[in-house]
């Protein structure tokens, strides 16, 4: 299982441009096989983050999932947006544990 997580800094103004893209790439993925969970969310404590959180059952998935249609639309729209910084890295977890909950 891999996850993926991390942020995108826009500029200030640049989110709302972002958004709808983002919605609809959130859509997509979640058809994906291989795809556990895919999340991309403001940030409450930093107005113009989009934090990044997926879940994959594999690499190939994952791999699967950067070569799509709606990823390239996507990377096509923050691309046109300004960007202040980038951090997403894949976390490989080879087990785990419940902390609260099922």
């Amino acid at each position: 299982m891999l996850i993926v997580a991390g942020h995108v800094t826009l500029a200030e103004g640049e989110l709302e441009k972002v958004l709808p893209a983002a919605r609809k790439m959130v859509e997509e993925t979640h058809k994906e096989a291989g795809c556990i969970d895919y999340c991309l969310a403001r940030d409450v404590s930093a107005e113009n983050w989009i934090r990044i959180f997926e879940i994959w059952d594999s690499r190939e998935a994952l791999d699967k999932h950067i070569g799509t249609p709606h990823m390239a639309e996507f990377n096509k729209t923050l691309g046109g947006a300004k960007i202040a910084s980038v951090s997403i890295k894949i976390y490989d977890v080879s087990d785990v544990h419940p902390l609260i909950g099922g």
